[in-house]
């Protein structure tokens, strides 16, 4: 009986040492990064965005997408080469006959979000023909500056793009008619 009785105190205190230790370092992980943003962010954004856009309504696709970055493990680097001409050519594709901002959400500095809506034709009252479509972009902030990238899969990969195209690439690539 006293074997038993010694067991479970052991036990008993086994768990109260270790329910102890996990508030410990519960309470220390539960200190996250703060992330602050000031209306001048977002008017940074927009402005970015603004510009990008008055970029594609005058087909200037290629000036569109030399705005555009990609993540690089501790850097922002522009697109280069096959990336740059496939998004040049996505925006083409899906250019339309009116773009709008539908909205701007700010979450930390790698994970932000803009909804861009497009309008692929004017339909008449009636028609149930859907004729919108929107694409994402993905504003970073690093070292203190904004940046646009994409939300795709390119941009979400950490390791971004190889950075060391062969040039034969680009020119296989061709030139984005505008």
């Amino acid at each position: 009986m006293r074997k038993v009785t010694l067991f479970l105190a052991a036990l008993a205190l086994i768990m109260f040492v270790a329910s102890c230790g996990e508030k410990k370092s519960k309470s220390g992980s539960s200190k996250k990064k703060e992330y602050v943003f000031t209306p001048a962010d977002s008017a940074e954004i927009k402005q970015l965005v603004g510009d990008f856009m008055v970029r594609v309504d005058s087909n200037d696709f290629r000036g569109a997408v030399e705005m555009l970055n990609v993540l690089k493990k501790d850097s922002v680097v522009p697109l280069t080469g096959r990336a740059q001409f496939n998004q040049a050519r996505a925006l083409a594709f899906v250019k339309g006959v009116k773009r709008e901002m539908k909205y701007l959400i700010l979450r930390n500095d790698f994970d932000n979000e803009v909804k861009i809506d497009i309008t692929l034709f004017e339909k008449p009252e009636g028609d149930k023909r859907p004729n919108t479509t929107s694409f994402y972009l993905r504003p970073v902030r690093f070292e203190g500056k904004w940046y646009l990238t994409t939300k795709d899969d390119l941009s979400d990969r950490a390791e971004g793009v190889d950075l060391s195209e062969d040039e034969e690439e680009e020119e296989e690539a061709g030139e984005v008619k505008e």
